[in-house]
């Protein structure tokens, strides 16, 4: 288990002791009321990777890292009354490509301790992996969490987009710098996810996340079959491994669980996000990507799905930043040349 808290630096771990007290409220998290389960997933079909519609063009926001927020006020109650999902049957290991898995060890080289990577072609399940299991702190990964349950809860109907959520002094706290959102602004909860999915804004994730209920959240992976990854309030901050965001990347892509209107629109905010840890810069820019950034002082992610026409596939990178060299762009380009030549 890579989680430590000696690596991640006084930044991040600021930053994880404030998403640590948003869930918390200070003290010991607060049990939503969650009723009956929802019909179980149906079983995998074949994959629909939809082409996304063309994304207007967004700039980066300056981000400068902040000094440890004191969280004011009080955060949101969990919600009452959610569904949880039926747990499904986990996904069965990818089928190794030794050509792909070898090419992928010759770049990380030594380094290889260093990083958690997970490969999976959608056309045909075969991949690679390097310690694709082992867990990292998620950084803003966490936001791919959110954003699933948000379209799970809409889709049940005990959600609204058009719901209006205040950014009180204590969601503004946990503000790093982008500086989107002022306190006492009211966002909806469609603006929320544009925010922390596009900006990779933080007060406004926290914010969603507590409205959601980060026990719902949980439920949602394990349904999927996640349970390494997730919102471990109050021991843990958020964690993942590059396998379980593969896994639930892919339940995004395939588009079998929710409605196909879901699947849709959450393809077209990974697409929409503006900060590049690697992975795009890797791919030929006339290809479509839709991606999660994830940085903290002890960890710097990048996960994603390429649509190359043909042979779409999953990307996650999780490095530790330990070995000095950021190799995400080389392994993004060096997965997307295999593919492009194996057509």
């Amino acid at each position: 288990m890579r989680f430590d808290l000696g690596r991640i630096g006084p930044y991040g771990l600021a930053l994880l002791t404030t998403v640590l007290l948003a869930a918390c409220g200070g003290g010991g998290p607060v049990d939503p009321v969650v009723t009956g389960p929802a019909p179980s997933p149906p079983a995998a079909a074949a994959t629909r990777v939809p082409a996304p519609p063309p994304g207007a063009e967004r700039t980066v926001p300056t981000v400068t890292p902040a000094a440890s927020p004191t969280p004011a006020s009080t955060p949101l109650a969990p919600p009452k009354g959610v569904p949880e999902p039926t747990p499904g049957v986990p996904p069965a290991p990818h089928a190794s490509d030794a050509q792909l898995q070898a090419r992928i060890k010759a770049i990380v080289g030594d380094a290889a301790p260093s990083y958690g990577i997970y490969v999976q072609n959608l056309d045909d399940g075969t991949g690679a992996g390097i310690n694709q299991d082992e867990v990292y702190p998620a950084a803003s990964i966490f936001k791919l969490y959110v954003m699933w349950e948000a379209f799970r809860q809409e889709s049940l109907g005990v959600l609204s987009f058009d719901e209006t959520m205040e950014v009180t002094a204590y969601y503004k706290a946990f503000d790093v710098g982008t500086e989107l959102v002022k306190e006492g602004q009211v966002v909806t909860v469609a603006e929320a996810l544009d925010l922390m999915m596009v900006s990779s804004d933080t007060p406004t994730a926290v914010l969603l996340q507590d409205r959601l209920g980060f026990r719902n959240i949980n439920a949602a992976l394990a349904a999927l079959g996640i349970t390494n990854s997730g919102l471990f309030y109050p021991d843990n901050p958020p964690l993942a491994s590059a396998r379980d965001v593969g896994v639930l990347l892919r339940a995004i892509a395939e588009g079998q669980i929710l409605p196909a209107e879901s699947h849709d629109a959450m393809i077209a905010l990974l697409r929409s996000g503006v900060p590049d840890n690697g992975l795009r810069a890797g791919v030929p820019a006339d290809v479509e990507v839709g991606h999660k950034t994830g940085f903290l002082d002890g960890a710097q992610h990048d996960a994603g799905i390429v649509f190359l026409e043909g042979s779409p596939y999953i990307l996650v990178v999780m490095w530790d930043r330990q070995s000095g060299t950021n190799l995400i762009e080389q392994i993004s380009r060096e997965v997307y040349e295999y593919y492009a030549q194996r057509g």
